[in-house]
């Protein structure tokens, strides 16, 4: 009889029962019951261990397990999945390293032609206002300006590269820069637009291009559509530079 109650309350203990008993989890088509703990692999998508699972690629957790150990090599899904994620960030270190270095450029005209120099050297881009001649000064000065009370002396720089003169235009502009604490102001015939030009479009200037002296030239940026000429400023207003210290 007691024998006969410890039956009946084994029976009545979840998943003790036979496969009729309604609260055990039916085995699956593999022999592993569902609510069965599996080995999971080290690494792999949950896409992909999941689908393993469905396809009997993943062991039940117990003496199968222990009888077959587990591979130290990742499944052939889970391997897959692995080499995913590491792809997944190699884009975005190859855009990185393939940045190209750039030139920030200040580009005008002169006598026709696209000039350009380094941006940080410029101050700011005025129109042409009152210029006071200055006497005995160099041709190529033609005076000096007020800037906001401080006086800077204005270079016709197409009469300095020997281009020529600026003639009055109302396109005419005077390009500020910076050089050494110095403001010096140099009068254009235009100016252009502020862009960045990649460092491998800059080569040395072909003879033909250049018909100012090639020591103030540093190099010319071709573009698509148009080259544009890059001033050495410090070798082009040697003399001022050399002045203004005096």
């Amino acid at each position: 009889m007691a024998d006969g109650r410890k039956r009946a309350r084994g029976r009545d203990r979840p998943g003790a029962g036979g496969s009729d008993d309604p609260r055990v989890f039916p085995p699956d088509a593999h022999g592993t019951r569902a609510d069965t703990p599996i080995s999971l692999p080290a690494s792999g998508l949950a896409e992909d261990i999941l689908a393993l699972a469905d396809q009997g690629g993943l062991t039940a957790r117990g003496a199968s397990a222990r009888a077959e150990p587990a591979s130290a090599e990742p499944a052939p899904a889970a391997a897959a999945a692995l080499g995913h994620n590491i792809s997944f960030f190699a884009p975005a270190r190859d855009e990185k390293q393939a940045a190209e270095a750039t030139e920030h450029l200040a580009t005008f005209f002169l006598a026709g032609e696209e000039y350009g120099v380094d941006v940080r050297s410029v101050q700011e881009i005025i129109r042409v206002g009152e210029v006071t001649q200055v006497p005995r000064a160099p041709v190529s000065i033609k005076g000096v300006i007020n800037l906001r009370g401080r006086i800077i002396p204005v270079v016709d720089l197409r009469t300095k590269l020997g281009l020529g003169e600026v003639a009055p235009s109302r396109l005419a502009r005077v390009v500020v820069v910076k050089l050494r604490d110095r403001l010096i102001g140099l009068l254009v015939d235009a100016a252009s637009q502020v862009l960045k030009v990649p460092v491998s479009t800059i080569e040395a200037a072909p003879e033909e291009v250049v018909e100012i002296d090639a020591q103030t030239i540093r190099g010319v940026a071709k573009l698509e559509d148009r080259l544009i000429i890059l001033l050495d400023l410090a070798k082009v207003l040697a003399q001022e530079l050399r002045e203004g210290g005096a």
